[in-house]
């Protein structure tokens, strides 16, 4: 076979006269993948010991492919697919092979609950609202997500890059300013960020626009996620490190992985701006949350809280920060925001 050549149009011509584009930062993979292609056989071609992704991944993405590439030649496909997720590896992960590679693409039957796929295909206030199991604050919200499979294999994995990280003396980038005393990773170091990419799209974003439409939930655009995890060994270090604080993002998702452990609750003390990020806490705001493995947290970014130490076991949680450019702008022209109480008191209004 011809080797394929790069040339100024970015594109070139195949031996069976199909112009194919050569990968190029903005090509992408479709939402929806093709029901009827066949998918080649990447078995013969994919090194488990040297590849990203195993064979049965690259026939997924193939799906996903735009149109006009289907018709492609298995080697053409195949490059172009590794370039796309050269883009979206950062480079510390392109040295490492993934524990668990179906982590890497989105697969909603394998991560999620039952319960929860059919609230977000529902679609509905209704149907949001039937898989909340507790509003804990206002703008708080707890309700199941994850399966305990999923759960595990994401543990496994930042585990594995942590150790990598280790022996190849890598240097990690701190998944946030305030835990510096727990073990987490950015999870878009490992390279799973077109994963999470489209978790805040399709799953988050239709929560959010119904459950926080006045701080951007329904313009989400841009997300920072990270694992953290406590043993009780480290109770003293938690609790200095995790005073009370708000989140870096408008719409906050907190997801306990597990394993089994006492202590870590969340204790929530109302919702401020910035500017009053340090002003008192009333009675009637205080209230406190347990972690439960695979049940999620959503709630506005701007609720202040902070942790309890682990006190025995081990506990990780997996943290999205989603943000809208567009809310983040409105926001600079406002001096009072209508969830800030102490923007709403009377020595303010």
């Amino acid at each position: 076979m011809a080797p394929i050549r790069r040339n100024k149009n970015r594109s070139h011509q195949n031996q069976q006269g199909l112009v194919v584009p050569d990968w190029q930062p903005e090509l992408k993979l479709r939402d929806h993948p093709d029901p009827d292609h066949v998918p080649e056989d990447y078995s013969d071609v994919v090194n488990p010991e040297t590849d990203v992704l195993a064979p049965e991944t690259y026939q997924d993405m193939e799906r996903r492919l735009p149109p006009q590439l289907l018709r492609a030649t298995r080697h053409e496909k195949l490059l172009i697919m590794r370039g796309i997720i050269r883009n979206h590896l950062p480079a510390p992960a392109k040295g490492i092979m993934p524990l668990h590679p179906k982590l890497y693409t989105m697969n909603p039957a394998a991560f999620f609950l039952p319960s929860f796929l059919r609230a977000i295909r529902g679609n509905t206030a209704e149907s949001f609202m039937d898989i909340i199991h507790e509003v804990i604050a206002p703008s708080v919200y707890a309700f199941p997500m994850l399966r305990p499979v999923f759960c595990e294999m994401l543990m496994d994995e930042v585990e594995n890059f942590l150790k990598w990280a280790h022996i190849n003396k890598q240097k990690i980038m701190m998944p946030n300013t305030l835990d510096k005393h727990g073990s987490g990773v950015a999870i878009s170091e490992i390279g799973m960020q077109g994963m999470l990419d489209e978790l805040m799209k399709k799953f988050i974003s239709p929560l959010s626009t119904v459950l926080f439409p006045g701080v951007g939930g329904g313009s989400l655009d841009s997300q920072h996620s990270f694992v953290v995890s406590y043993s009780g060994a480290d109770s003293g270090l938690v609790q200095k490190y995790a005073g009370m604080h708000m989140e870096g993002g408008h719409v906050v998702l907190n997801v306990c992985l597990g394993k089994q452990f006492t202590g870590g609750e969340m204790h929530f003390c109302g919702r401020r701006c910035a500017n009053h990020m340090n002003s008192e806490t009333h009675a009637e705001e205080r209230v406190e949350y347990s972690h439960v493995r695979g049940q999620a947290l959503l709630f506005h970014g701007n609720h202040r809280h902070y942790v309890h130490p682990t006190t025995t076991g081990f506990r990780a949680n997996m943290t999205i920060w989603c943000k809208s450019s567009f809310y983040e702008e409105m926001m600079k022209s406002r001096k009072n925001f209508h969830w800030c109480r102490k923007c709403l008191s009377k020595e303010n209004i």
